[in-house]
């Protein structure tokens, strides 16, 4: 059921908004599927509200100013505490970053995504200039000699020059639509954020050297950061990723919402206007936890969970803190599950379920993964978190200067902290519907496999309900796909001409000839799973994820696995209401297949699977990839098995046998 709430609120900046909330209709609807969440107004909140209920307790900030000061000595004792291979490295990343020719960011480039469609070629260079800043910033910090100042100083005159923060793809909410951003309207994105907290960090942590080099520059940041961050986001409630109309959010709030906190703890001066800000942040941030499942699973996927659950600790952690403990949301178990769920989706080093956007090679933030550990006092997550660190091989972030201060304040606790993957035996998301099973149970070894139900309205969805991959020994056999490089057609109305978000490029059945449909009512049916003595069984209804031409009943997809003898069973059983075209099995795998009587072998990824010649008829296709972001985790092509079924019976139970190849 979809849920509308009438509220009343107490503060001018929480009423209703008044008729200039209808000209960003239309341009709220595109942005919603610009995020990749279309599916909004499309699910339920839970109104636990923990983050503002715990603020009513009271909070007194007039202390910000000493806190600062504390925690600016502390990052600044544990930046001259690293070891000198690591400052040297850093400090040759300053080098270069001070010689750097700073390129400029024409309307002509911004313009690419209105008549091209293209994200990249502007977010790059915005994004290459925020680099080498965080570079310079850094190394300054390390040596703190003033050599780099200057070139700091130019990279934040040139960074606040910039007529807008905001993305290219993100614009498009302003009442003038796509284009060129509209100086009148404020509006906070994802990289207004990022690029907000940068500037405070820098402003925090080396305002006294910006300003003996200039009186000026110091002012102009938090004039800059008044005009485009908080001011905005005090005067309106329109932006879709607050929550605050009752609709779905997903990781633009909690990532836009912690940089724009982080930025008020780090620069706001009075204590009341940092106190209403708080409050306001922490009523739209319990949109985001009001929606998430109780399970703690990231519908998003591994991948976005640094920019969701990952963001959410650090700004629960800096609340914490800031409040000398006043705040305290410790005893709220979903947010414990929201940590956890990040390595229960790990398959072996850095192969991570990639499921919906998610991709398949990723390193989670292991800054974000200690302070869950630490915030909890979880010694697994401590020790997953030290080993996604060694992962990164140990080295500190440098692309952004906010990623690397937390990273340096663990550094010593990460040093000393075993490194252990968790590598949980079976790992079941019933609200979420995602199941993860492993032959061995703290190893890689073995099998192991991962499927999905939920629906088709998930953020960054697939059309992938009954979705399972399967790796051997942590290499992948049978995979999914994942996206591509973003387009301004990934979030549009056209996503779904995408050949890798169809489910006839998933392994997915194609019933009656028909591809499984995206929205929120196509989705699965009847979840369950069960432990049965020596294995694990799960089934799952996959008809009501297909439109009425499929003409199904249902279709009972059930996968028995048997984790000792490294076998996994597949049975389908379905009911047609009528036959119009042959059904298929569709496997998709980045490995060459080799047929041989009713058995297919997985190139060398060890992964043998037996069908019925006599029921099914076989079809291997290639298809080349020609994106950069797929090439980087499947190479040059990927296959695409298929298994047609032969007979028109309207009722029938098919089963498949997936093993390891002896």
């Amino acid at each position: 059921m979809i849920k509308h709430k009438n509220r009343t609120y107490k503060s001018p900046d929480e009423c209703q908004l008044s008729n200039s909330w209808k000209p960003f209709k239309k341009a709220l609807v595109i942005v919603w599927w610009l995020t990749g969440f279309h599916a909004a107004f499309g699910q339920a909140e839970s109104a636990r509200n923990w983050l503002s209920t715990e603020f009513t307790k009271g909070v007194d900030f007039n202390h910000i100013e000493a806190w600062r000061q504390q925690k600016r000595s502390e990052t600044l004792g544990k930046i001259a505490a690293l070891p000198d291979s690591i400052k040297s490295t850093l400090l040759k990343q300053g080098e270069q970053a001070n010689s750097y020719v700073w390129p400029a960011l024409p309307a002509t480039l911004y313009l690419d995504y209105k008549f091209t469609g293209t994200r990249t070629n502007y977010e790059q260079l915005q994004g290459e200039r925020r680099r080498k800043l965080a570079q310079l910033a850094i190394a300054e910090l390390i040596e703190g000699k003033g050599r780099f100042i200057p070139q700091i100083v130019n990279g934040l005159w040139l960074v606040m020059e910039e007529s807008t923060w905001v993305a290219p793809a993100h614009i498009v909410v302003q009442k003038a639509g796509s284009g060129l951003p509209d100086p009148a309207e404020g509006y906070i994105d994802l990289n207004a954020g990022r690029t907000a907290v940068s500037l405070a960090m820098i402003y925090d942590l080396l305002g006294p050297e910006l300003d003996e080099y200039s009186k000026v520059i110091n002012r102009r940041i938090v004039s800059e950061l008044e005009r485009r961050i908080f001011q905005p986001y005090m005067q309106y409630n329109h932006f879709w990723w607050m929550g605050f109309k009752g609709n779905s959010v997903n990781n633009w709030n909690a990532w836009v919402n912690t940089n724009c906190m982080q930025t008020a703890l780090l620069v706001m001066k009075n204590p009341d206007t940092l106190h209403r800000f708080t409050e306001k942040i922490l009523r739209s941030t319990d949109h985001f936890i009001n929606q998430y499942p109780l399970d703690g699973g990231c519908d998003e996927g591994p991948s976005y969970w640094n920019e969701a659950g990952g963001k959410l600790i650090r700004m629960l952690s800096l609340l914490n803190s800031a409040s000398k403990g006043q705040l305290d949301w410790k005893y709220k178990t979903l947010i414990h599950d929201m940590g956890s769920y990040i390595y229960k989706m790990q398959i072996a080093d850095q192969y991570m379920v990639n499921f919906a956007d998610a991709t398949a090679l990723s390193t989670p933030n292991f800054e974000s993964v200690y302070q869950y550990g630490t915030f909890f006092d979880d010694p697994a997550l401590k020790q997953f978190a030290a080993f996604q660190f060694k992962q990164n091989q140990y080295k500190i972030p440098s692309g952004d200067l906010t990623d690397f201060v937390a990273a340096v304040n663990i550094y010593a606790e990460l040093m000393a902290t075993k490194a252990l993957a968790p590598y949980p035996a079976v790992s079941l998301f019933k609200d979420l519907q995602v199941l993860t099973m492993r032959s061995n149970a703290g190893n890689t070894k073995g099998m192991f496999v991962a499927i999905k139900g939920g629906n088709n309205a998930e953020s960054h969805n697939h059309n992938d309900i009954g979705n399972f991959i399967i790796y051997m020994d942590g290499k992948p056999a049978i995979i999914d796909v994942g996206v591509g490089t973003y387009t301004s057609k990934t979030f549009s109305k056209q996503r779904y001409e995408l050949w890798n978000l169809q489910s006839q490029w998933h392994n997915c059945p194609q019933i009656n000839g028909q591809q499984q449909q995206d929205g929120k009512s196509f989705a699965a049916k009847d979840f369950l799973y069960s432990h049965k003595g020596d294995h694990e069984s799960l089934q799952l209804d996959l008809a009501p994820a297909y439109p009425k031409a499929a003409m199904v009943n249902n279709w009972t997809r059930k996968l028995d696995f048997y984790p000792e003898k490294e076998v996994l069973t597949l049975t389908e059983s379905y009911q047609l209401k009528a036959y119009h075209q042959p059904s298929a099995l569709t496997f998709m795998t980045a490995e060459p297949v080799v047929e041989s009587k009713g058995a297919l072998t997985f190139g060398d990824s060890g992964l043998a699977m037996e069908y019925d010649p006599a029921q099914f008829q076989l079809k291997i296709e290639t298809r080349v990839i020609d994106d950069d972001r797929l090439k980087k985790s499947w190479g040059e092509k990927v296959y695409r098995v298929q298994l047609m079924l032969k007979s028109k019976s309207l009722k029938d139970q098919l089963a498949l046998r997936f093993y390891k190849k002896k």
